[in-house]
This record gives structure tokens, C-alpha cells and sequence, in this order.
């Protein structure tokens, strides 16, 4: 053999591998309901997510909360996704999709959080007459 085809073969390795630092591919999440509200007697909203993921290039795509350390589900291989997540909401946070173990995010959604005070704020009031003025 030639000095050239160690050369060759690392070129080609190269070319045809991906870079260990490359980027997620973009992707697309959706995420219903964005808002969780709730009664200002009750701090906490149990909700249930509807989750959908859509990318145009197959990878491994782990789905994320920010107020969990490990993933909630992964996907091997895949353009979309869907999943359903059932939990108690005290406060805002966003749900994130990236490769598995990675920091980068291809895709992220916030879920805010309302808190309501009184549902009539005309109780909280004085009760005045029109005349009352003069």
C-alpha cells in the first residue's frame, strides 16, 4: 500500500462522522395547555400535557422537564414524537427537547402559571352611592 490511504482513510472518517460538539438538529414542540391557573385558595393545579414533537432530520431526542434532572421520555431514531404528562403545577417551567444527556435544546415551551385573587373585585371595594360625592 501507498503512504497516501492512512491519509485517505482519515479524511473520508472525517467527512462521513459527525462532530462530537454538533449541534441538535431543530425541531419543533408543542405543548398544550401553556397555562395552568389557579384559585387563590389553591396553590397547585394538577394538569395533564399533551405533548408533540416534529423534526426534520431523524435523531435521538429526549424530552425534558426543568424541574427534573433525568429525562421523561427518549425517542431513538425518530421525526416525531408524542407524549402525555400528567403533574401538579406550582410554577412556571418549560419543557425541552434535546439529544439524550446533552445541554443543547433543539426546541423548548415555558408553562406559565396564573394565580387568580378574587374572582370580583368589587367585594374587596366600599360600597358608595353616586350622591355620595357632593
Amino acid at each position: 500500500m501507498s503512504g497516501r490511504s492512512p491519509w485517505l482513510l482519515v479524511c473520508l472518517l472525517a467527512v462521513c462522522l459527525p462532530a462530537a460538539g454538533a449541534d441538535v438538529p431543530a425541531a419543533r414542540l408543542m405543548v398544550k395547555p401553556l397555562l395552568c391557573v389557579t384559585e387563590r385558595e389553591s396553590d397547585v393545579c394538577s394538569m395533564n400535557f399533551d405533548i408533540r414533537w416534529k423534526s426534520t432530520i431523524a435523531a435521538e431526542y429526549c424530552l425534558n422537564d426543568s424541574a427534573q434532572s433525568t429525562p421523561l421520555y427518549c425517542w431513538a431514531r425518530a421525526l416525531t414524537g408524542t407524549h402525555s404528562h400528567k403533574r401538579e403545577v406550582k410554577e412556571a417551567f418549560i419543557y425541552w427537547l434535546g439529544a439524550p444527556g446533552g445541554a443543547q435544546r433543539a426546541a423548548e415551551v415555558k408553562i406559565e402559571v396564573l394565580r387568580l385573587d378574587s374572582a370580583d373585585r368589587r367585594r374587596d371595594r366600599r360600597m358608595r352611592h353616586v350622591w355620595d360625592v357632593l
